[in-house]
């Protein structure tokens, strides 16, 4: 095992130190003030009842798999113990995230103080574990956003040697199959790192031809241009009568576009064209495209039955695509670092008769690994729970497909659809974006108009990252392939389009957790490559050391005192109840009894002698959401027997739930907070 270095021993220690205190300190805070989140006790409650052999349900009676397997599996053995204590298992959890966060510290500190130096590294490093933005997103909720953010980063890291490896020895299969299972790893951490995971197969394979840079970008290219054909011709309000039309045109798209492309000789490499060759290239692949994917839509819509497809979608298609696929073709032509550099155009009949049996081979076993382990995870799901996908996934689709916004409702502006946005829930690229955003607002007051501000704002600083890669072109290229920042960068742009493009509900800022490394990757390659142009590098090395101890202390008393105040000692009488939410419950409710709540993750676990039943489906059974959308469910709960709803009662008027638990309703005059404790029965009132 390779030795810890100064700066690793030093984090071990702070955080190590810190969490020990944390962990320790009076049961409350774990329960009170640091894992609050009902998402974090849907896995904790699981968890627990399959660790006493009640199997993969929340409240015992529902079979459920509503939740990311990685993180379950660890969470099962730490929850073992909630059997003797339903608090030691959140203190070493507290430790386990600890652990994941200087984990993923350490390695990005070891990835970038190889590719720059090593004081970049311990800058990002510092960042990522003694950040409480950082803290408060991805650890402190007890999600599976630790093992995710340490997933992504492990898996990047071991890119960047396979990077360095194939370049100068054969690539063997116990490689591939290496970063496979990685990619599986990554993938069952967070189901909707899938994207990544393909993104970096594709980067993987095509190793050795352009295509690795221009097609995980042009997935990203299609995929947007196609959304916003759409926007521009039915308006953002009408979207998603389309939105079946325009998945369908993302998929025709892809397989359309992508070969065109490469027909078109436009995944050559960018030097082999001259500009005037290149753009007389991009305007036959948009025409060409643009027109066949058109004719395959028109025949396709009334075969599908979709609400329609507007003709004039085409256009915008054509002009779209040539602009955007132009746009990277001569972006990667201006970081041409060699005017002697030449490349002679090879004819796309010979690429594939020179490549395929490698890209094929390789893709069989790296796809092939990923694609095995999903397919089991599918099939084992189907079998054991009625359906392929989590639940919970399927539950906030259909949430935003309805008219009723009690939940949120689908993407509210371009913004969030585009997965640009930086305020709220919808702030996927944090940190970067909320500073842009903020800049925005002051730009704001001298008159510049709404959207357009931050448009503009977004559009310097892509220009000013394109600035500073011009500044080395050789370098900023080296550093962008042995970062990863293509894969994980279009990875999580198509991970946030996943979500808005059929609509979805209730998104959560934890949700973006690529996004987050993408970000610290490519503020450290800015560092990195502004580094690199300075003339006495020695000075600048020991001004760097300077700005990175003075970080460490900054950040360091930062992080201690959030830990301090979230976490004092002898702050709680030793009978304060875990839960004031199972406690009031426990007083009001009768030993036995069924209790059903929307959410409910918080109780579910600490309540004792009873059951909560999740009733907005998210940790229920896929037969409990066939009934909800049937608007039988208040019956069903009627016939397990359930005695006691606390629930908003004009949440439940309202879609998705409509009335359909009133008939069996009985008022007791009981509030806790917003919400309402009523008796449970099956004698129906009209």
């Amino acid at each position: 095992m390779k030795r810890f270095s100064w700066f690793e021993i030093l984090l071990i220690v702070v955080v190590t130190s810190t969490s020990l205190f944390a962990a320790l300190s009076d049961a409350q805070n774990l329960s009170m003030r640091w894992f609050v989140r009902d998402d974090a006790y849907y896995y904790f409650k699981v968890a627990q009842n399959i660790s006493e052999g009640h199997g993969s349900t929340f409240d015992g009676i529902n079979q459920t798999n509503g939740y990311h397997p990685l993180w379950l599996w660890i969470c099962v053995p730490i929850f073992a113990l909630a059997r003797f204590d339903l608090v030691l298992p959140l203190r070493i959890l507290f430790l386990v995230m600890s652990g994941l966060s200087v984990a993923t510290g350490i390695l990005l500190y070891r990835l970038i103080g190889r590719v720059f130096v090593p004081a970049i590294g311990a800058i990002a490093a510092i960042y990522w574990v003694f950040s409480t933005d950082v803290l408060e997103r991805v650890y402190q909720q007890g999600l599976e956003t630790g093992i995710a953010a340490f997933s992504i980063v492990l898996f990047i890291y071991k890119l960047y040697y396979f990077e360095r490896s194939w370049r100068n020895n054969p690539v063997t299969k116990k490689q591939l199959a290496t970063l496979g299972i990685l990619a599986i790893l990554v993938t069952f951490s967070r189901l909707d790192l899938v994207f990544f995971a393909a993104m970096a197969g594709i980067w993987i394979v095509f190793r050795r031809h352009p295509m690795r840079y221009f097609v995980p970008l042009d997935i990203v290219a299609i995929t947007v241009t196609v959304l916003l054909g759409f926007i521009i011709r039915v308006s953002f309000d009408e979207y998603l009568k389309y939105s079946n039309a325009a998945v369908t045109m993302i998929a025709i798209s892809l397989v359309v576009k992508i070969i065109g492309a490469f027909l078109f000789g436009l995944y050559q490499h960018p030097y082999a064209f001259t500009r005037i060759k290149m753009a007389k290239s991009l305007i036959l692949f948009g025409l060409s495209t643009a027109g066949l994917t058109g004719i395959l839509m028109t025949v396709v819509t009334p075969l599908a039955n979709f609400e329609g497809f507007p003709r004039t979608i085409i256009v915008y298609d054509f002009v779209l695509t040539t602009l955007v696929f132009g746009f990277t073709r001569y972006a990667a032509l201006g970081l041409k670092s060699d005017i002697r550099n030449t490349h002679h155009e090879v004819s796309p009949i010979r690429q594939i008769a020179e490549n395929w049996k490698y890209w094929l081979a390789d893709g069989l076993t790296y796809f092939g690994i990923l694609g095995g382990a999903m397919s089991l995870y599918m099939i084992w799901n189907k079998a054991a729970f009625g359906t392929s996908s989590p639940v919970s996934g399927q539950i906030k689709r259909w949430w935003g497909s309805l008219s009723g916004k009690v939940y949120g409702g689908s993407a509210q502006t371009p913004l969030t659809f585009f997965g640009i946005d930086y305020l709220g829930e919808s702030n996927t690229w944090h940190p970067v974006s909320s500073i842009l955003g903020y800049w925005a607002e002051i730009v704001y007051k001298f008159g510049i108009l709404d959207v357009w501000r931050y448009l503009i704002i977004l559009t310097l600083f892509a220009a000013f990252f394109y600035i500073v890669l011009m500044t080395n072109k050789n370098f900023a290229k080296n550093a962008i392939v042995k970062l990863g920042i293509i894969p994980i960068f279009c990875g999580a742009w198509i991970q946030v389009l996943s979500y808005h493009v059929t609509g979805y509900s209730a998104f959560k800022e934890w949700y973006w957790i690529s996004q987050l490394v993408t970000v610290v990757l490519v503020l450290s390659l800015i560092v990195g490559i502004l580094f690199k142009i300075i003339q006495n590098q020695k000075l600048a090395l020991q001004f760097l050391w300077l700005a990175t101890a003075g970080t460490f202390l900054v950040m360091v008393s930062s992080y201690w005192g959030f830990v301090q105040h979230k976490m004092p000692y002898n702050h709680w009488a030793a009978n304060e109840p875990y839960n004031d939410l199972a406690a009031f419950l426990e007083e009001h409710t009768d030993p036995g009894s069924i209790i059903g709540m929307t959410g409910g993750g918080n109780a579910g676990y600490f309540i004792t002698d009873r059951t909560v039943i999740n009733m907005d489906g998210l940790i229920n059974s896929h037969e409990y959401f066939e009934l909800l959308q049937n608007r039988e469910a208040g019956a069903f709960l009627a016939e397990i027997g359930m005695d006691y709803i606390l629930a908003n009662q004009t949440l439940l008027d309202q879609l998705p739930y409509k009335r359909q638990f009133s008939p069996y309703i009985r008022w007791m005059n009981l509030r806790y907070g917003g919400k309402e404790l009523v008796r449970y029965t099956t004698d129906i009132q009209e």
